[in-house]
């Protein structure tokens, strides 16, 4: 690198400036290996990869999907291993993954993760309003969380809750349960999750909901999680050791509680009438952390239960089912983990 000025010194040649800087290119790829993952995936489902990725200059490592999302990745066991949860959620009709390690060079490595598809059906619901719902939990929630509720009609309101308020809350929600820990991980020791003793399910996850007023439809809805409902203000139990993210109101959700769990993992609980912690709070197994309400857009008392994964909503079902655990998650895990020792 040379810099002359003006100068007429030097016979007017000018006073000159160099400098040798050396360059190195490089045009290696990341070494990636899939070494393990989750024979298959459910629509609405999750699953677990383990992969190796090294490279001198590595700067990034994650699981990229054909609906544009990235599930991050974080140390595994060893150094040079990588583990991530990865989610199918149910709006989108095909899934697909690939692991992508990135150095500071620009150069990339691909790796196809092979899962076993499976396309579950989920339940359809026409639920038709009536003039007491929609001048009572409707009316209380546009008056709580509308700019202008008198400027809004009947069903004007009806499509606020259901639909704008609806997506504020989730957006929340998905904001705070998207961070994942990036601190090395030799496994994931989760039990099923059990959150209300004698609990009875009345509404399934991922029911697509339409809603009619005098035979018309005037807005829809996903229900993204389990209610289950057993006597009024039951003990909700955190089945799993975790760190609280949310515990305050949040619009549908009435008074919500959502839990970190590590891993990219996040429990929610949803319309409870109290909370027995509070955001930052540290949670063992078996600790009650709130009770069941009706609060929020719940009209008798229940909890509902969702599971998240990177923000992404999955089917509670599968993590309350101890041998699914094991097939797709531990067992993976350890199975890796064998590998990389006899390496």
């Amino acid at each position: 690198i040379e810099a002359v000025d003006t100068s007429k010194w030097g016979f007017f040649t000018g006073n000159k400036a160099s400098k040798k800087v050396e360059v190195v290119l490089d045009t290696s790829k990341p070494d990636l290996y899939v070494l393990s993952q989750s024979y298959s995936i459910s629509k609405g489902g999750s699953a677990v990869v383990v992969f190796r990725a090294t490279d001198n200059q590595l700067k990034e490592v994650y699981v990229q999907t054909n609906f544009g999302k990235k599930f991050k990745a974080v140390p595994f066991y060893k150094e040079g291993f990588y583990a991530a949860l990865v989610a199918w959620p149910v709006q989108v009709e095909n899934f697909s993954a690939e692991v992508i390690a990135r150095d500071f060079a620009g150069n990339e490595s691909k790796s196809h993760v092979r899962y076993f598809y499976e396309n579950v059906k989920y339940k359809t619901s026409t639920i038709a309003l009536n003039d007491r719902f929609l001048d009572g939990k409707i009316v209380d929630l546009t008056d709580q969380y509308a700019k202008d509720p008198n400027a809004l009609s009947r069903l004007d309101k009806m499509k606020f809750v259901n639909e704008t308020l609806r997506n504020s809350n989730e957006e929340k929600i998905t904001a705070l349960t998207s961070n994942v820990d990036t601190d090395i991980t030799n496994g994931f020791n989760i039990i099923p999750f059990y959150p209300l003793r004698n609990g009875k399910k009345v509404a399934d996850f991922a029911d697509h909901r339409f809603y009619t007023y005098n035979n018309e439809q005037v807005s829809e809805s996903w229900h993204m999680g389990i209610d289950f409902a057993s006597v009024a203000s039951a003990p909700i139990i955190a089945s799993n050791a975790g760190r609280v993210v949310l515990a305050s109101e949040n619009g549908i959700y009435g008074l919500n509680i959502v839990i970190d769990h590590g891993f990219g993992l996040y429990s929610l609980y949803g319309h409870c009438s109290s909370a027995k912690v509070k955001e930052g709070d540290m949670v063992a197994a078996g600790d009650q952390i709130g009770t069941t309400g009706t609060s929020g857009l719940a009209l008798g008392d229940h909890l509902h239960f969702g599971i998240l994964v990177q923000g992404e909503e999955v089917r509670p079902q599968q993590w309350m089912d101890k041998k699914w655990i094991k097939d797709n998650v531990t067992s993976v895990l350890d199975a890796a983990k064998a590998m990389i020792d006899k390496n």
